[in-house]
């Protein structure tokens, strides 16, 4: 944050922001055809084109743990939900509507009780007002708590720490239009007369930023905020044009003039940009009128839309002629579709269904049941191939290149393994392998989006800004991750298929022969992709290995699975022995995925992700508990051979 933007958020701490009602109803607000357009408006955000959606979506989920708002609707006395778009509409055109919401997600109860606030279950939303009478505690605590090491703070300084962060950003969002629905505040009667005399009563936002700017040229020191009340509420409407005190995540909306700066403009940008160089181009004041023409628009429905309409297409135009806007729309139904989310409900059902066609075997029922879990698992994977596409498509890259995408891959992966092996046995485990696979592989990825809160559609890390290896050596070792999960998920159900005497031997053998052909897919796709990997650093870095614990972690895969696969062969391991190992191996995966990231060292470290550790000490854990399971039936089939003898 530069240090202009530093003291303005001081001043945000100073003060809270007035609001005004807007005129237009909660139904014309939420249009259908008005939320599209505004949904699919190209914006630049964190150095990408993206549609304002994604910006809405992101926020949202930061604040709220979901993309979508709950609430009361004053207008049908109903329970109803905003979409993200939608969300964000209200905050800017109902501000009274939007602080009422229970927006912000609270996952300690204590950090509300330690800013002095009334805490009610200990995960649960609050609203703006709910902790408005509380923002000085907070505030005050939440810049306690972010001068120390993120991973020195305790849950409840986290939890103030990034309230804090949420709930002046939201003030931001709020006071969007607040340049141009009362550019001075309250404190417009303390305005110069000099600037005055300039404005001549008008109020347009293009006759009034370059009188400012004018006026600031010859009285530099009326620029100080602290000293001029006035100045102080026009900085704060420019923050709120930003949207953010993070210069790189501000809105800008704004397509630069063709053939220029690759960097956009906004409202807010505009203005603290001229107040540093005491001019604003003539086409930026064209596009700030343009944009105003929304706000005073807003108190008439058809005026509003065809305002917005009008606005929307200027930006494609522009958009379009810098030839940055050819995936927004793509993008936009990509978001409308939730491809991942629509995945994750198909291979739950099929999970469903293959445990009841176990419930109710033979007959009609099972062969339906079957076919229903063929339809819900296909339909897992279609939807998942066609989301990872898209992205590829959006991005101009290969599927990979972000631990999130990871996530999504892997499900991928391990579903077409378990699909594959359903095809050549015949015996509904493979169908239970890929349902398991898909659904627990993407329910890890919302896990993750939902805790890092961040576009997950990225521009690429510069060690990844080579195609041919992003598409070669990335999913491979990919594959090779989702090969050793798997190999690990079917020794799982081995173990627990074992608890239970009655099993049919065929079953066990069956697992163990998956097991151990997912296992030397592992090996293989592993090696391969580690060596490619090598080939690859040594093209970018100059050195073909550097002991980096990614680079180590599948070193250990590597060698996990040959120590696995040749104690079989040489009959040290048999059946239990050998899914004992394939635990082992899951939890060693699990660490070269997650783990070597959360280290802070190394060239494949692309930072620290809160919670992570704990995830994976609970799976951990789970492996080890399994592990016992493994002894269990060992000592068990030890003492039934041991009485079969005698």
């Amino acid at each position: 944050m530069k240090p202009l933007l530093k003291t303005l958020a001081a001043a945000l701490l100073l003060a809270a922001p007035s609001f005004t009602q807007a005129e237009m109803t909660l139904a014309e607000l939420r249009d259908p055809q008005l939320v599209r357009t505004f949904s699919e408006i190209p914006v630049q955000e964190g150095g990408r084109i993206k549609p304002l959606q994604t910006l809405a979506k992101y926020r949202l989920l930061r604040f709220h743990g979901t993309s979508t708002v709950r609430f009361e609707n004053p207008e049908t006395q109903k329970k109803d939900k905003l979409s993200a778009t939608e969300w964000l509409l209200v905050t800017w055109f109902k501000p009274e509507l939007s602080k009422k919401l229970p927006l912000f997600r609270v996952d300690n109860s204590d950090a509300v009780s330690e800013i002095g606030g009334s805490a009610k279950a200990r995960f649960d939303k609050y609203s703006y007002d709910e902790l408005l009478p509380f923002r000085s505690a907070l505030m005050e605590k939440a810049d306690e708590y972010r001068q120390l090491d993120a991973k020195a703070r305790t849950p409840v300084q986290r939890m103030i720490a990034d309230l804090g962060i949420n709930f002046l950003d939201f003030e931001m969002i709020v006071t969007h239009w607040d340049m141009f629905r009362a550019p001075f505040g309250p404190n417009s009667k303390t305005v110069p007369e000099e600037l005055t005399k300039t404005l001549a009563g008008s109020t347009r936002i293009a006759t009034l930023v370059p009188a400012v700017f004018k006026y600031v040229e010859a009285h530099p020191e009326s620029a100080a905020p602290m000293s001029n009340p006035w100045m102080m509420d026009f900085m704060k409407g420019a923050l709120g044009g930003m949207m953010s005190g993070n210069e790189e995540l501000s809105l800008r909306i704004f397509p630069s003039p063709a053939g220029t700066v690759e960097k956009w403009h906004g409202p807010g940008w505009i203005v603290m940009e001229g107040l540093r160089t005491r001019e604003a181009s003539p086409a930026d004041l064209k596009w700030l009128t343009a944009y105003e023409d929304i706000f005073l628009a807003r108190d008439d429905a058809a005026k509003f839309k065809t305002a917005v309409t009008d606005f929307a297409g200027k930006v494609k135009d522009a958009a379009d002629a810098r030839g940055e806007a050819g995936t927004v729309a793509l993008e936009a139904s990509y978001l409308r579709t939730d491809y991942f989310y629509n995945a994750l409900l198909y291979f739950g059902g099929g999970l469903l269904l293959v445990m009841l066609s176990w419930a109710v075997p033979g007959g009609r029922w099972e062969k339906w049941t079957l076919w229903g879990v063929w339809a819900a698992v296909l339909a897992g994977i279609g939807y998942s191939t066609v989301g990872i596409v898209i992205r590829c498509i959006i991005m101009q890259r290969g599927p990979i290149s972000t631990l999130y995408e990871t996530m999504l891959f892997i499900a991928l992966t391990g579903a077409l393994f378990g699909v594959a092996a359903e095809y050549f046995t015949k015996r509904r485990v493979g169908l239970l392998i890929a349902a398991i696979a898909g659904f627990a592989g993407l329910m890890l990825s919302f896990r993750f989006e939902t805790n890092d809160a961040g576009d997950t559609l990225v521009q690429l890390q510069a060690v990844l800004m080579t195609n041919f290896w992003l598409a070669t050596h990335v999913p491979m070792i990919n594959a090779g991750y989702a090969a050793c999960m798997v190999a690990s998920i079917t020794s799982t159900l081995y173990l627990l298929m074992s608890l239970f005497p009655r099993m049919a031997d065929a079953d066990l053998r069956l697992l163990t022969r998956m097991s151990y052909g997912f296992l030397c897919a592992g090996l293989f796709l592993s090696l391969v992709g580690t060596i490619l990997g090598g080939i690859w650093a040594n093209d970018s870095w100059g050195r073909f290995w550097g002991w980096d614990p990614k680079e180590n972690g599948a070193l250990m895969i590597v060698l996990m699975a040959l120590i696995t696969l040749h104690a079989r062969m040489g009959g040290y391991i048999r059946d239990i022995g050998l899914h004992a190992c394939n635990l082992v191996l899951g939890a060693i995966t699990a660490f070269s995925w997650f783990g070597t990231n959360q280290l802070g060292v190394g060239l494949h470290a692309y930072g620290f992700t809160d919670g992570v550790w704990g995830w994976l000490r609970g799976y951990w854990a789970l492996q080890g508990a399994f592990l016992l399971v493994a002894l269990y039936l060992r000592l068990r089939g030890r003492k039934a051979a041991k009485a079969s003898a005698e």
